[in-house]
């Protein structure tokens, strides 16, 4: 019973840490539309990894149809 417990409890330990993987990565890439060409005016902001806050992933979409290398989503919400 001792042995069965510690194995839940590491497993539930190691299940805790993995949801947090995605905090060390440099961004995610923005879900874009390209056959779109307007967005609306909502305001979700998202932060870039650029440092930039912009008003909409929508918007974020728009401003790496003009770049090489385009910013990615560091987080949601302002930055």
């Amino acid at each position: 019973m001792k042995v069965a417990s510690i194995f839940i409890l590491s497993a539930l330990a190691l299940l805790s840490l993995a949801g947090n993987t995605t905090a060390n990565l440099v961004g995610k890439k923005a879900n874009c539309n390209d056959a779109v060409m307007g967005c609306p005016r909502i305001y979700d902001p998202v932060c870039g990894n650029d440092g930039v806050t912009y008003s909409s992933e929508c918007v974020l979409c728009f401003e790496n149809r003009k770049r090489q290398v385009p910013v990615l989503i560091k987080s949601y919400g302002p930055c």
